[in-house]
């Protein structure tokens, strides 16, 4: 006996209201609401023995004593509101993947208080769900909240790394949370190791530890059937899934998940101490993305600014760093680094759902606290705010690049009167990264964000360079609202070179890092800022071309030619890490225009960038721009272009052919000759057209072309 099984699907084109006493979704049923809807349960409950399917639509429960979630069947919203007065209840296996909200003096009972199907606040590689502010209403219950790892070898995720994360609900274990109560779901958790109770393997090397700030040191658990605290924030280390049980397993995609009860301002997270001067963790406390400078107005003796983990801030060590974010940048990272963690110059003032964060104590110390109204929408995997500069207020961004062209480390430098050149809290202290770090060098202080008074003449920036490897790095200077009448010069210690740094545009500065304890000081650079001055020399333009003979032909021209020693030619694979090539003599040198050419004779067989380094007579160096000239590409084949066909002409092209006679034939999908004609090749790269006596119907035709030596290639034509 066959089942019929009837389906209604409903979709919703545009906004609209539905009202129901009560919704059930029996079984077999789809209800698809598409589009940005909001069904309206007034006065009843839903029950979900079927498929809903929820879009982009918000579901509202509201006047009514009592709301029940129910039925058989999971239901995910992708919104769902309770207003108005009364309990609400879940019994049922409830999700919502963007916002939870509860308005008015709403209880939501999130499990049913019997049942073990807590409500779920989703997270995926695009969005995680958050819970809105509750100003009179309240949530009981367990709550289960999910945080997105995006640990894996596919585009924009990254290897096994460090996590600095938190939970925002209470009542679970280590044990119970992140490593899934011992069990192995696909996708959940990870693999936990250490010394002590509970670990999924015993190591010396510890994967879970907080920041213990008395002792200001890292401590290890030791027993993972401790409660978590939420407070602190834990640095764990994410190899994928509960699944991946070996360092050298592949990662994959996670997600850490707790289950317990939310923070509400019935059940407010405590204050968290922080000692004058002295570093301390916190972990958001709420399922929500919250806004760090409501935090920092919330509390009392702290200073705005905050560190956060970045797993991508890779260098050369490939560990992570700490991107430092203060309130005098504009919240704006000092090294970013391009990726969905901490996008370069985006402003990043807001700690997600699950991130845990550095913080310091200023001068005084005092509590860090939160509410409700710290909760801000959006989400993502860690960081992205929307935040402008501070008006009036100039900046320098310097990023350190490693020999791969990855981010390594950065540091900001604030300018504005009233910002002070002494030492205070405006200026944000630089935490170390076990791998490289460019901090600046202020007073005996290690700064990540320096703030200073308006710049002027003789202003020096003293750069601090830690673990560096024998290497080629690069500096990128990036200034904003740099103000003119001054010209910056970077001066190299250890090269005894100072090099002409723009105030208008990106500057970039190789330099290497060798065996010799000069080499690799850590006060070998300094920035210094002078009265502008003439300088010796003004780049017109510069190419590149490609000659027959297959060198390359740099020319340049340049202005205000005075006071100049030589021109360097440089050459690239990748546009980043530039070599001498060779050098040319002067033609001028009187204040004029010149013109200048150099013939690369053994260029790369791939991408060859260049450009020039003019060196003046007291050693400034200026470099003009990048140019680059792609690779020769050796095509072989015979192929139509383009395809599909218009205007009744086929375009053959022959690449590369051996010259001679070709047999063309065109033939339609009943087998009858169309075209049947011959043509003499002579060329390398050459053109036939073949023009129909009559205008071909629309439709797919085959082209076969025989060769001298009896072979043939055959390809479709579409005709349009």
């Amino acid at each position: 006996m066959k089942t019929k099984i009837k389906v209604l699907i409903i979709y919703f084109f545009i906004p609209c209201v539905i009202y129901a006493q009560v919704v059930n979704i029996n079984g077999g049923v789809q209800l698809v609401a598409e589009g940005n809807i909001s069904l309206v349960i007034e006065n009843g409950g839903l029950k979900n023995d079927g498929i809903f399917i929820p879009g982009n639509s918000t579901v509202f429960f509201f006047f009514c004593p009592v709301t029940a979630i129910s039925g058989t069947q999971p239901i995910t919203f992708f919104n769902a509101t309770f207003k108005g007065t009364g309990s609400k209840v879940n019994s049922g296996d409830a999700s919502v993947i963007n916002t939870l909200a509860v308005e008015g003096t709403t209880i939501l009972d999130a499990d049913g208080t019997t049942n073990d199907m807590p409500f779920t606040i989703l997270s995926s590689d695009t969005l995680t769900g958050r819970v809105d502010i509750i100003t009179n209403g309240n949530i009981t219950g367990n709550v289960t909240v999910e945080r997105f790892i995006n640990t894996g070898t596919g585009t924009g995720e990254h290897a096994k790394a460090w996590q600095f994360l938190a939970t925002p609900t209470t009542g679970q274990t280590y044990f119970q949370a992140w490593q899934e109560g011992g069990l192995t779901p696909a996708g959940y958790g990870t693999w936990v190791t250490g010394t002590g109770t509970g670990f999924d393997a015993t190591t010396v090397l510890p994967s879970l530890k907080y920041y213990n700030a008395a002792g200001i040191n890292w401590t290890a658990v030791t027993n993972t059937g401790n409660p978590l605290q939420n407070k602190l924030g834990y640095m764990i280390f994410v190899r994928g899934d509960r699944a991946v049980s070996t360092f050298n397993g592949t990662p994959n995609n996670t997600n850490m998940r707790s289950k317990g009860v939310l923070f509400t301002p019935v059940n407010p997270p405590a204050s968290i101490a922080v000692a004058a001067n002295q570093f301390q963790t916190f972990g958001n406390p709420y399922a929500s993305r919250i806004e760090f400078n409501k935090v920092f107005l919330a509390s009392s003796g702290i200073n705005d600014v905050f560190y956060a983990w970045d797993p991508k801030l890779n260098g050369t060590y490939n560990f992570g760093g700490y991107q430092t974010i203060s309130g005098v940048a504009g919240y704006i990272p000092t090294a970013g680094n391009g990726t969905d963690y901490y996008p370069a110059g985006i402003p990043s003032p807001n700690i997600e759902s699950g991130q845990a964060v550095f913080i310091q104590g200023n001068a005084t110390g005092g509590n860090v606290n939160f509410n409700e109204n710290c909760k801000v929408s959006g989400s993502r995997l860690v960081n992205r705010g929307n935040d402008n500069f501070p008006q009036g207020r100039r900046f320098l961004f310097t990023t350190l690049f490693s020999n791969t062209g990855m981010i390594a480390d950065g540091n900001i430098v604030a300018f504005e009167n009233g910002l002070g050149n002494e030492i205070n809290g405006l200026d944000a202290v630089k935490i170390m990264n076990t791998g490289e770090n460019l901090g600046i060098s202020r007073n005996g202080h290690k700064l990540a964000v320096e703030a200073r008074e308006e710049v002027i003449s003789s202003d020096t920036i003293f750069y601090h360079l830690q673990n560096l490897r024998q290497q080629v790095y690069q500096f990128r200077f990036s200034p904003v609202n740099m103000q003119s009448g001054l010209t910056a010069f970077l001066i190299d210690r250890f090269n005894n070179t100072s090099t002409i740094i723009s105030l208008t545009d990106s500057s970039f500065v190789d330099f290497t890092i060798g065996a010799g304890n000069v080499s690799q000081a850590a006060d070998r650079f300094m920035l210094v800022f002078r009265k502008a001055t003439v300088v010796p020399v003004m780049f017109v333009n510069i190419n590149a071309t490609r000659n027959s003979d297959m060198t390359n032909q740099v020319n340049w021209k340049v202005d205000n030619e005075i006071n100049l020693r030589e021109y360097v030619i440089e050459r690239s694979i990748n546009g980043r890490h530039f070599n001498d090539i060779g050098n040319t003599l002067l033609i001028m040198n009187n204040g004029g225009v010149a013109t200048y050419g150099y013939q690369d004779e053994s260029p790369f067989n791939g991408v060859n960038f260049y450009r020039i380094r003019a060196i003046s007579s007291n050693g400034h160096i200026q470099y003009s721009n990048i140019v680059k000239i792609d690779p020769v590409k050796f095509a072989t084949g015979i192929t139509v272009n383009p395809n599909p066909v218009q205007d009744n002409s086929i375009k053959i092209l022959f690449r590369n052919q051996l010259k001679g006679n070709y047999k063309i034939q065109l033939i339609n999908l009943i087998g009858q000759v169309i075209v049947n004609t011959n043509v003499n090749v002579d060329q390398t790269e050459f053109v036939y057209i073949v023009r129909p006596e009559k205008v071909l119907p629309k439709g797919v035709y085959q082209l076969t072309i025989v060769k001298e030596d009896g072979s043939s290639v055959a390809e479709n034509v579409i005709i349009e």
